[in-house]
């Protein structure tokens, strides 16, 4: 009887174990949500508020929700758009004008910068710096109560950036890369690169900028100081995400795959999607990861480059249009007509990371461009139609067996004591 009583215990420990590893181990994506855009077109620019509470989608109109819905509001132009970290102002360009607007969409003030468009905005996370550029090549700053600032005539701006702590502003130019004080005075510029960056980041503590575009990626101090640069595709690099720390340097590639440097510029890993990547984004720490291919298939990565699960939109997914919110617990994804909103389930905590203050300037550690392995290129695939197909892939199945698991254990030790 003692020894089979033990055989019991063994079996019912190793059943336990398997419910434990099993429940632990689940992970599957919720559709929480979707919304289609009140006129014909399609959304992108997309962002959370820092606590992934609010979200923010601009391209052909804008949209403003909780994640929720208790605040929606769109509808209005969103070509040129941005939202501040808590959600409580939206820049939006409107011909000459720059116009904020609070959380429920009221007009707060506009102001006009010269004659022609408005191709840039930007807001700083607390709102209290907001920038418009022109087609002029003029970049003006405004406070939160819209007083001018800081005004620079520059070469025509293709995107603009602030820092986190707001002590650097960061524009690709069409002659290359320039940096700014909030007073728009200008502390660095490189005009001999030409028009490649199209894609801005800055570490948590505002110290390093990482930029890109076509086949090269950048690391600069704050004040314009090579870290290192390396060419990292044949083809092109279609977006691009950062952690925090930047040791999850995020890159989408034409070749069809999802490439990831450390902070040094070195590769840490690839993972071949077989289509080419129109978005990616990354939570604050680098721990989930998602990228969307051509095909319409979303891919959630974990920090190693290992596929935790997938799912697909409707229709083609929108270049620059996946985003991950900070946590790592919500995703953002818009197709040729869809917004969709995902919730991750049983995935492990993510504890955000802590912004930090501007640290002294870091000497460079790499003054020269690494070897750049070639990579091998792929034929982009034709762009065509995906079935509709559902967005929510069932849950693991180690969830249920770890259930079962559980209950067998329990009654093998019921029965024990009978």
């Amino acid at each position: 009887m003692n020894t089979r009583f033990r055989i019991n215990l063994v079996i019912t420990g190793f059943l336990l174990a398997i419910c434990i590893i099993g429940t632990v181990t689940a992970a599957s994506v919720a559709h929480t949500w979707q919304e289609q855009p009140a006129f014909d077109g399609s959304f992108s620019g997309l962002m959370f508020s820092s606590d992934g509470s609010m979200i923010f989608a601009g391209g052909s109109q804008l949209l403003v929700r909780s994640w929720n819905g208790d605040i929606h509001w769109g509808g209005r132009t969103g070509t040129v758009a941005a939202m501040n970290s808590d959600g409580t102002r939206v820049i939006s360009a409107l011909d000459s004008s720059v116009r904020v607007l609070d959380k429920n969409g009221e007009e707060v003030w506009t102001r006009i910068l010269g004659s022609s468009p408005i191709r840039a905005v930007a807001v700083s996370r607390d709102g209290s710096l907001i920038l418009g550029a022109n087609d002029e090549g003029y970049i003006q700053a405004w406070d939160v109560n819209g007083t001018k600032g800081g005004l620079n005539k520059t070469d025509r701006v293709k995107k603009i950036a602030i820092s986190p702590s707001q002590t650097l502003i960061v524009a690709a130019t069409e002659a290359g890369l320039k940096f700014f004080s909030p007073k728009m005075e200008q502390i660095w510029a490189d005009d001999k690169e030409g028009t490649l960056d199209s894609f801005i980041a800055f570490s948590a503590d505002s110290s390093t900028v990482i930029t890109s575009g076509d086949k090269r990626v950048w690391s600069h101090t704050g004040t314009g100081k090579l870290n290192w640069m390396r060419e990292v595709t044949q083809t092109g690099i279609t977006d691009m995400a950062c952690s925090d720390d930047l040791t999850a340097i995020v890159l989408g590639r034409k070749e069809g795959d999802v490439l990831v440097l450390d902070d040094t510029g070195q590769e840490r890993w690839k993972y071949p999607a077989g289509s080419w990547i129109e978005g990616v984004g990354v939570s604050s720490d680098g721990s989930i990861i998602a990228a969307g291919a051509l095909d319409g298939t979303l891919y959630i990565l974990d920090r190693n480059g290992n596929l935790l699960l997938k799912t697909t939109t409707t229709t083609l997914i929108q270049p620059e249009s996946v985003l991950v919110s900070r946590d790592g617990k919500r995703i953002m994804v818009a197709d040729e007509g869809t917004l969709y909103g995902f919730d991750l389930l049983g995935l492990p905590e993510v504890t955000p990371a802590v912004t930090q203050s501007p640290t002294p300037e870091i000497p460079s550690t790499c003054p020269t461009c690494p070897a750049c392995p070639a990579p091998v290129t792929t034929a982009s695939p034709a762009r065509t139609t995906v079935p509709s197909t559902t967005g929510t892939p069932a849950a693991p199945l180690n969830l249920y067996l770890g259930f079962i698991a559980c209950a067998g254990g329990a009654l093998m030790v019921l029965r024990r004591k009978t």
